[in-house]
């Protein structure tokens, strides 16, 4: 036992004879070597990187236990910028030896068992040097734990607190330690970082590793060695990753490498005293920041000598930027900038008075100033502002440029709070709110970097908000809630909440748009203090008393702060028992919208969304656009981690037929980051009011006042609050507000003033006409933005790892102009006299903008630069020299300008990545050469194999092609270039106008990386470069200018050159090469062939002129090449088919395919569908009716392809079997098959297969069924058995003569007409070229209408006025009838090579009223067909992504119809039917609501066609539509929200119909029954200074005006001193209309009574008849404002009162006193109303009375309170209880006593 316990002291006494954790011995001196490098580029071989390598030898020795000494010595630093890794690294000697001066100090750090403590240097020691002795002390930190050899833990290091992961491997026999430490640099507790202007960029923190673009870590590698004096370290070795990947793509990376390498050299046994100077602690091993990040990371300027540096770039960039912008502008600009950062105030006011008086000087430098954003140029502003230096302007863009860009601190934010409370601002008001604005972002822009936010901070802002509040000024209240909201501190609650209604008392006393802004200054609070905000926003969200608008913005605040289930299924449980449409329509919509938004900082907000919606009525979504909605837009892509989401926020109003607030924004996400990009609002409020006349005394009426005082008899009456009209927007980037407007009702009438009045009584008015008839000459620059996003973290080295993007943008102007005006403008001037002027302008202008962008990867110091570059460049100008003349009397425009003379580059933008090097040792020269170089890229598998005789081959086809005649060249040219040295793409693409002398080019060159690794990163590397040139181009002779002449009116004739003419329908169709073709028929014995095709052709007449015979042009027959298609062609004609498969001529045809099985039951289908749409008597059961005639009126189409038309519908209908469909899915794929099976209607299909599709039906036209075709002499009516088959020859031919026959008299009839035959031209446009050998070139157009006829028409003409061409563009439109409308477009050589034509029908789909647009192209040229034919391929993916079901089906080949019907007022089916596809859907909402009747019967035989004109009657008839509408009919009311209900009115008692009770007042309508007759009404109008009766008597109905009775028998009556006043006989009745009123139209006739008001009466109506603000749920509101709860208590809230003995009326509103008692919370009560109701007047007894509901307050039986003492303020009590009492209607007064 001894033995044993001895053994286990040995084993514990050796295990622990070394102490694992390494140190320094105090007596002795370590000597180490060190290299470190950095290598910043792509992963891949062969690219450039740009790099640096630091190389010295480290002496450490002991001074305590404790504290270690650090020298370096022979510090060597080297540079690469070259291909890796083929070049080697060059040393920098110069910078060496800068580097040397503050590398060889002493250093003394603390390190004590692996462990780093603080570390000392010399005071003036740069922070860069101490954090590369940080970057060497690094490796010798270490955590070892004796107990384990593997385990984690958060060990700090120079990238701060991060995951770090250890092994250790141990070798006994050689007493050495192995270790490996890995750190993951993304989890980190305590990351040492640097973000610079991504304050308003919000991370996702529960977003995975994966989605973050930036990723990096760390090896260390360490080898430990016992001896006696302790654990040694002998060498350490790391290396340090880190990656960034823009797109999300894992081999799309760019990487920053950090290695280093410690090795022992040499172990001494000295010591070694103390430096002598004296170390200042500069902090633990963590990486330290400068205090000031100055230095630009994409230029290294020397900062010494400031002010005599910004002096000589000002001169330069001046004089580099006289006429247009240099090159180097924007690089030069960041330089300026740059040194105004490290400008003193005193340095700034120098530079500044010196170029003071120099306005171009002035812009660079203040702009400079401004960008600079430091605090020395911010006190620079203010005391020049204080001093009133500066220019509106100036002012504005200098203050909003600085507040918002000024780094944001303690001493910053004290200047910034002394500026905008200074005096000078309050005189001018946009820049004083520019200020405030600008003052909010700024602290929070602190405040987001600090714990909690200082009061100093927050002190203006609350200030001015109790100074706006005290004086009550709304100007003000808004501007400081906009600035709180921008500053976004729980801090400013308090303040906010004085002007919320709940929460404050005088709050509802402030206009609505206030409490919208304070809703909307809780934003970004909400996104620090969530919880607070959301009890606070939904306080506001369910209190129905609040406005609808401040309940939808406090919803949307809500969702921004990311609310949990359970709060958002509370909302959703509100929005059930909600009575505001308004606001529910809006909540479901945002909910809606939000459900499916893919952001992964949205997903929990998603995923409760799409619960909550569950809850609601799907009925909301089916409301129309009258009530609030949110559209959402945008998308997310997982695949690279990017995404934009936009919401369009529709608030309405209850006073407007359209959104009052539109509010739109932009939310982008990127690499797991979302921020708020942009945000525009826009407020309209009572701009109706502006809009009417305005001009109207309402008040000043004896009408008025009687209104009024009959107001006050209804209990708790009042008129609705007056509208401040007003017109405000704002704008908001990144979240922050950067500007608002507000144009009230002053502005607009001091504007209309403006242009109306003369123009002396405006001097700056006067200004401006004296500056333009003096003539402009300047030239003007401004720096319009200068923006930068700077990621920096450490690397293991010590040097900054930097990612920043920088952008600048530039404008520039020049421009001399000279105008002359006659006559000339007199001191009197109104702007209204322009119109009668005659404007003269010479001008010669040239703006541009150049932005110039660079995004860097790599170190930045002030010493040195490595990194890579990605610089882009986008340049556009538009030089423009001309002369014109404007005559705005004899409607003439003149602009003359010259043809190109030189090259001028119109738009450049190019972009190139380099590998740079700088260091301050060599300031004047920068290493750069491109990541990309000449020799990288090559790939064998990029190469082809090319046989000789393919080789030989394209030999041959070079040689030919220089035969090919230039004009057919166009002038462009594309190639491709592969070479061993990588992949270039270069593209030039002229397109010349030789008649102009000009031809614009477009050049593109590319060459990336692509090559290596096919991802969007490697393609953003290299060089990319396009740009768009004008220049001149050859021409036979000179061209001295280009004249553009436009004349309007009857002077447009007098300006034609060249005679415009319509050729003849059967001139157009003819050929020259007729003759040809007759001969070669003859020739080739095939006439009767073609005497078989005419038939399947449209027939052709003859012509008249010589005798000539018209020859059909030659087309092949598609049934012969495509038997199994049901139509290939639209030449394919219905009555063709029956005709070819009948005749002998065709049976010997057909009977050459070999598939004529197939093709056999395809004919019979045909010959079915077409027989039947040949009918005479029948033609609406033929489809598709309408296409038979298809543009035979207008000229639009050929009568083959129309008949066509019809065919192909009906076989599309009939052939429905063999339909294959996608289980399951909404996009379906039906693939048609022909059935052998006839064709017949919709009532055959339906017993056959049941309910067709809705693709199956047939559209019917209105056209076909109004005007039928007619049947043409001679020609056989026997068509019915043609009809059903084809079996007689004889019958088919008459049939398809017949058929042909009608068409050719329909077209005959209708053949469109040359417009210029009756008319003088409408407009005039000549485009010329004035030629030195005077000679005509150039385009004309000439336009012709006829508006006004039975048939409108416009035609539009095109021609070619150079030399003899015959090129022209024929374009004509007209409306047929009542039903139809078509148009074509035709060009070519006289118009006829080229042919599109459509048409418009209406009638009937799917019976359901419907229309009908058909688009034909017979022959278009090949490159639209070729592009047409690529947009073709998008169209099913779209189908799919939209919804839509599609079949694949051969439709005609050149023609494509789009069907609409609507299936009820808010819904619509969509048929599409293109060539090879239909694509459908059904039950589409519509927005609004259309007058759409009920659905007609199935059968076709009883459909009638509309007898209203669609084209001139629907427009109106839909804003008829919308329209409100009240009216009584006996005992049925309908108000004007479409609410019903009966209603029997009491006795001899005026109840108010519908009354304006806006503060105008304008119109009272009340209706009583009549006296003697007890099914008839009265009503009573009291209108302007008219209070008109309209009752019956005698069995008649009577007018009375005033006191006056007129006769009725057709009675006229018009007011004499009121405008818009007429009252006319109407049926039975009397029609009123007031339209200047809001009484569009009001009829009554004794028993029927109906009101129509106008839209801007929206919101405004009281009474019976509702509001009109399309909330039925609130429809039974009484006049005190709360909802009745039945129809009879809502409508008896409206009897007029009178006193008992004065009026007929008995009935008076009294509370009445529940007289059975109620238990209620355990107790015995009694209840009163609180609402009163009708009762007969003391004296009478109630004759009928019927049952109401009636809410009751209730007391308990021994209270002391009684009826009379608190009847005043029962209406202010709870309602407890809800019970039916008895209200009388009727009254009988015998012992009703009235004195004398």
């Amino acid at each position: 036992m001894r033995g044993i316990i001895l053994a286990l002291v040995f084993t514990l006494v050796g295990s622990e004879k070394y102490d694992p954790e390494p140190d320094f011995s105090s007596s002795k001196t370590y000597l180490y070597n060190y290299e470190g490098l950095t290598l910043n580029g792509l992963p891949e071989p062969g690219l450039a990187r740009a790099g640096l390598r630091l190389s010295c030898k480290l002496e450490i020795s002991g001074l305590s236990q404790r504290a270690h000494l650090l020298k370096i010595r022979s510090p060597q630093l080297e540079e690469y910028n070259g291909i890796w890794p083929r070049d080697p690294f060059i040393r920098a000697s110069k910078l060496t030896q800068l580097i040397t001066s503050c590398l060889t100090q002493p250093f003394k750090f603390e390190y004590s068992n692996g462990r780093v403590g603080n570390i000392y240097a010399p005071e003036d020691t740069p922070v860069t040097c101490v954090n590369l002795v940080r970057g060497i002390l690094n490796l010798l930190q270490i955590t070892i734990k004796k107990s384990q050899n593997a385990y984690d833990l958060q060990e700090a290091g120079i990238g701060g607190v991060c995951l770090t992961r250890y092994v250790i491997q141990e070798d006994r026999r050689s007493n050495r330690v192995s270790i490996t430490k890995t750190k993951d640099l993304n989890n980190c507790q305590d990351k040492v970082v640097k973000d610079i202007g991504t304050t308003f960029i919000r991370p996702c923190p529960s977003c995975p590793l994966k989605e973050k673009i930036v990723k990096g870590t760390a090896a260390f590698t360490y080898k430990l060695k016992y001896a006696d004096s302790g654990t040694l370290i002998t060498e350490v070795v790391s290396q340090q990753v880190y990656q960034i990947s823009p797109f999300n793509e894992p081999a799309g990376v760019a990487v920053m490498e950090a290695r280093q390498e410690l090795t022992l050299v040499e172990v001494k046994s000295e010591h070694v005293s103390p430096p002598e100077m004296q170390l200042q602690n500069r902090g633990g091993l963590p990486y330290h920041f400068p205090p000031l990040l100055l230095q630009m990371p994409i230029q290294l300027v020397k900062t010494k000598n400031p002010e005599q540096r910004i002096v000589e770039t000002l001169q330069q960039v001046i004089q580099d930027n006289q006429q247009e912008l240099h090159g180097d502008a924007p690089y030069k600009y960041l330089e300026l900038i740059q040194l105004c950062r490290v400008a003193s105030p005193d340095t700034l006011e120098s530079v500044f008075k010196q170029f003071s008086d120099k306005p171009h000087h002035r812009v660079w430098l203040l702009s400079g100033i401004a960008m600079a954003g430091t605090i020395d140029s911010l006190k620079f502003l203010k005391l020049r502002i204080r001093k009133d230096d500066f220019k509106y302007i100036e002012a504005l863009l200098a203050v909003s440029f600085a507040l918002h860009l000024t780094k944001a601190d303690g001493h910053t934010i004290a200047v910034a709070a002394d500026l905008v409370t200074s005096s000078q601002l309050e005189r001018i008001p946009m820049l004083r709110q520019i200020a405030y604005l600008g003052y909010g972002s700024m602290v929070n822009r602190h405040c987001s970097l600090a714990s909690s936010c200082p009061s100093e901070a927050l002190q203006p802002l609350h200030d001015f908000a109790a100074e706006a509040a005290s004086k009550g000024n709304e100007d003000d209240i808004a501007l400081a809630l906009k600035a709180i909201g921008n500053a976004g501190e729980p801090a400013s609650v308090k303040r906010i909440l004085k002007f919320l209604p709940i929460f404050s008392s005088g709050a509802s006393n402030f206009p609505v748009h206030i409490q919208v802004e304070a809703v909307m200054a809780l934003r970004h609070i909400g996104l620090k203090d969530s919880r607070k905000v959301q009890d606070i926003l939904l306080q506001i969200f369910v209190d129905h008393s609040l406005p609808p608008e401040v309940r939808m913005m406090a919803c949307v605040v809500i969702f921004e702060t990311g609310p949990a289930l359970p709060l958002v299924t509370t909302m959703a449980n509100v929005i059930l028992k909600e009575t505001n449409m308004q606001v529910a329509s809006f909540v479901y919509s945002h909910m809606k919208a939000l459900s499916r938004i893919g952001f992964p900082r949205f997903y929990n907000v998603s995923a409760a969304c799409n619960i909550a919606i569950k809850l609601l009525s799907p009925k909301l979504d089916r409301l129309s656009f009258r009530y609030s909605k949110v559209i959402p837009l945008g998308g997310y892509y997982s695949r690279y981690q990017a995404g934009a989401f936009g919401n369009i926020f529709l608030m309405n109003s209850p006073r407007t037929m359209f959104p009052s607030a539109l509010i739109s924004s932009l939310i982008v996400n990127y690499a797991g980051a979302a921020t708020s990009l942009l945000e525009v609002g826009v407020r309209a409020e009572g701009l109706t009011d502006i809009i009417r006349k305005q001009s109207i005394p309402f008040a000043e009426y004896s009408t008025y006042r009687k209104i009024k005082e009959i107001g006050k008899t209804l209990l708790g009456w009042r008129e609705l609050p007056s509208e401040n009209p007003v017109l405000s927007a704002y704008l908001k980037l990144f979240g922050q507000e950067l500007a608002f407007a507000d144009i009230n009702k002053d502005i607009i009438q001091q504007a209309i003033k403006l242009v109306t009045g003369p123009a002396d009584r405006h001097a700056w008015l006067k200004r401006v006409i004296h500056q333009i008839q003096s003539g402009i000459a300047e030239r003007w620059i401004l720096p319009l933005y200068s923006g930068e996003f700077r990621h920096i973290v450490p690397t293991t080295v010590g040097l900054p790892l930097e990612y920043s993007l920088y952008s600048t943008a530039l404008a520039h102007a020049t421009a001399r102009v000279e105008v002359k005006l006659s006559p000339p403008l007199s001191g009197d001037f109104r702007p209204s006299q322009w119109y009668e002027s005659s404007l003269q302008l010479h001008a010669d202008i040239s703006p541009s903008i150049y932005s110039y962008t660079v995004a860097m990867m790599g170190i930045n110091t002030e010493y040195f630069q490595s990194s890579i570059e990605i610089h882009a460049k986008l340049r556009v100008q538009a030089p423009l020299k001309f002369d014109a003349k404007i005559d705005m009397k004899e409607k003439s425009f003149k602009f003359v300008t010259t043809p190109c003379q030189q090259e001028t580059e119109i738009a450049m933008g190019r972009h190139k990545a380099f590998a740079v090097s700088r260091n301050i040792g060599e300031p004047g020269t920068v290493k750069k050469i491109p990541v990309l170089p000449e020799g990288a890229g090559s790939s064998i598998l990029k190469e082809h194999f090319k046989s000789s005789e393919k080789t030989s081959r394209e030999g041959a086809q070079r040689e030919t092609s220089d035969i090919i005649p230039k004009k057919y060249s166009y002038g462009s040219e594309q190639e491709l270039h592969h070479s061993a040295r990588g992949k270039t793409y270069t593209q030039a693409i002229c397109v010349k106008v030789t008649r102009f002398g000009c031809q614009a080019c477009f050049y593109r060159r590319a060459r990336d990386a692509s090559v290596l690794k096919n991802t969007y990163f490697h393609r953003l590397i290299g060089e990319h470069e396009a740009k768009i040139v004008l220049k001149p181009a050859h021409t036979d002779a000179a061209i001295d200018k280009i004249q553009l002449e436009i004349q309007a009116g009857s002077r447009a004739a007098s300006k034609i050159i060249q005679l415009v003419t319509l050729e003849s329908e059967e001139e157009e169709d003819s050929s020259p090469d007729d003759g040809v073709q007759t001969k070669l028929k003859k020739i080739l014995g095939i006439e009767n062939v073609f005497k078989v095709g005419n038939r399947t052709q449209r027939r052709r007449t003859q012509s008249v002129k010589e005798g000539k015979t018209q020859v059909m042009e030659l087309r092949a027959e598609p049934s012969a090449k495509y038997p199994s298609s049901s139509s290939s062609s639209s030449s394919d004609t219905s009555s063709s088919s029956s005709s070819s498969s009948s005749s002998p001529s065709g049976q010997k045809v057909k009977g050459r395919d070999p598939k004529d099985k197939t093709v056999q039951p395809r004919s019979r289908d045909e010959s079915s569908s077409s027989s039947s749409s040949s009918k005479t008597s029948s033609s609406s059961s033929s489809g598709d009716s309408s296409d038979s005639s298809s543009s035979s009126d207008s000229g639009s189409s050929d009568s083959g392809s129309s008949s066509s038309d019809s065919g192909s519908s009906d076989s599309t209908s009939s052939s429905s079997s063999g339909e294959a469909r996608r289980p399951g899915s909404r996009h379906q794929l039906v693939i048609e098959r022909n059935s052998s099976t006839g064709g017949g209607g919709d009532s055959e299909y339906s017993q056959a297969q049941g309910t067709p599709e809705i693709y199956q039906y047939r559209f019917k036209s209105a056209h076909t069924q109004e005007y039928p075709k007619k049947k043409v002499p001679g020609s056989s009516s026997v068509t019915s058995s043609s009809s059903s088959s084809s079996s007689s020859s004889s019958s088919s031919s008459s049939s398809s003569s017949s058929s042909s026959s009608s068409e050719d008299t329909d077209r005959a009839g209708s053949r469109p007409k040359f417009l210029g035959d009756s008319k003088a031209p409408e407009l005039a446009v000549i485009l010329r070229a004035f030629r030195n050998d005077k000679k005509l070139a150039g385009f004309q157009l000439v336009l012709y209408s006829d508006l006004y006829s039975t048939r409108p028409r416009i035609q539009v003409f095109v021609s070619n006025i150079t030399g003899s061409s015959t090129w022209k563009v024929c374009a004509d439109a007209s409306i047929i009838n009542a039903h139809k409308a078509a148009s074509y477009l035709k060009w070519g050589r006289d118009c006829r090579d080229y042919r599109i034509s459509s048409e418009f029908v209406t009638g009937w789909f799917a019976d359901h009223p419907a229309m009908q647009v058909k688009l034909e192209w017979p022959k278009v040229p090949s490159r639209v067909k070729s592009v047409a034919k690529w947009l073709y391929t998008f169209i099913p993916g779209a189908a799919y992504i939209l919804g839509y079901s599609e079949i694949q089906h051969k439709n005609p080949s050149q023609q494509a119809k789009l069907i609409v019907a609507l299936t009820s007022s808010r819904t619509f089916d969509v048929v599409a039917k293109l060539p090879e596809l239909t694509i459908y859907n059904t039950a589409l909402r519509i927005p609004l609501s259309l007058p759409v009747g009920s659905s007609l019967p199935a059968s076709a035989s009883s459909l009638q066609p509309p007898i209203w004109n669609f084209f001139s009657e629907a427009p109106s008839a839909v804003l008829e539509h919308l329209k409100a509408r009240c009216s009584v009919s006996q005992d049925k009311i309908t108000t004007f929200n479409e609410v019903q209900f009966n209603y029997s009115l009491p006795t001899n008692c005026y109840h108010i119909l519908a009354q304006d009770c806006s503060p105008e007042l304008k119109f009272l309508v009340m209706m009583k029954n009549a006296e003697e007759y007890a099914d008839l009404k009265a009503i009573n109008i009291k209108l302007g200074s008219h209070e008109i009766d309209m009752y019956p008597a005698n069995g008649l109905l009577n007018l009375m005006v005033n006191g006056v009775e007129t006769p009725v028998e057709n009675v006229t009556y018009t007011s004499d001193f009121d405008v818009s006043l007429m009252i006319s006989s109407e049926k039975k009745g009397l029609s009123l209309v007031a339209p200047d009123y809001g009484i569009d139209k009001l009829y009554f006739d004794g028993r029927t009574f109906k009101v129509q008001v106008a839209f801007w009466m929206a919101g405004k109506t009281c009474g019976i008849c509702g509001k009109y603000d399309a909330e039925n749920k609130q429809e039974f509101q009484m006049p005190s404002g709360y909802v009745a709860k039945d129809a009879v208590s809502f409508a008896q809230s409206w009897i007029l009162s009178e006193k008992p003995c004065a009026g007929a009326c008995k009935l008076q509103r009294s509370l009445v006193k529940l007289e059975k008692t109620m238990r209620l919370e355990g107790e015995d009560s009694k209840c009163y109303p609180v609402e009163p109701v009708l009762r007969c007047v003391k004296g009478c007894s109630a004759t009928e009375t019927t049952p109401v509901s009636v809410g009751f307050h209730c007391l308990p039986v021994d209270s002391a309170a009684s009826l009379v003492e608190g009847q005043m303020k029962l209406d202010q009590k709870s309602e407890d209880i809800q019970d039916t009492v008895e209200a009388h209607t009727a009254c009988s007064c015998e012992e009703l006593q009235c004195s004398a």
